[in-house]
């Protein structure tokens, strides 16, 4: 997949759908910036985990240069919000849609090591069946299932064309 330079890029899908292995195979992290819950996690912090990834995302859109988004992707508020952002910043927003049944997330989340709660898990996922992006601003929307994803070898950019120096059409 390739995407111009000034994208934000937006990797959604139920626990377990395969968002952060699509990241870390995909995206070189030396070129792009990634705002990714796991980071935070990993490093240890816990502590305000969502609000602080919020605040990452928002800062990461007011900057410049190729952002991608780990999100859930389930809340529409959030997901309005970053294209928002985006359309202020003048910035192009993308959604990859990551698609995989319960089955399949939950075995994604055991290979893990870490599962989400049966309850909550039901509840993302009918979130996510009741999820229609469209018209929320988002420049593309490109949906892909497990298989596709595992497919998916870079999330490349090139160069934006800048709108002054795009020739004049008549």
């Amino acid at each position: 997949m390739t995407f111009t330079a000034d994208s934000v890029i937006v990797v959604a899908g139920v626990p377990g759908a395969g968002k952060t292995t699509l990241i870390r195979r995909a995206v070189d992290r030396e070129a792009v910036r990634v705002v990714d819950t796991e980071d935070r996690r990993d490093a240890g912090r816990r502590r305000l985990l969502y609000p602080g990834h919020y605040a990452r995302i928002a800062a990461a859109i007011a900057g410049t240069g190729p952002v991608v988004i780990h999100s859930r992707g389930t809340f529409a508020v959030s997901r309005r919000a970053i294209a928002l952002l985006a359309r202020l910043r003048g910035r192009p927003a993308h959604l990859i849609l990551l698609d995989a049944d319960r089955a399949e997330a939950e075995q994604g989340q055991r290979a893990r090591g870490r599962t989400v709660d049966a309850t909550e898990m039901s509840r993302q996922l009918a979130r996510w069946r009741r999820l229609r992006p469209a018209g929320e601003g988002w420049t593309s929307i490109v949906r892909l299932d497990r298989e596709q994803a595992a497919r998916t070898d870079a999330i490349e950019f090139i160069p934006a064309v800048s709108r002054a120096a795009a020739p004049a059409t008549i």
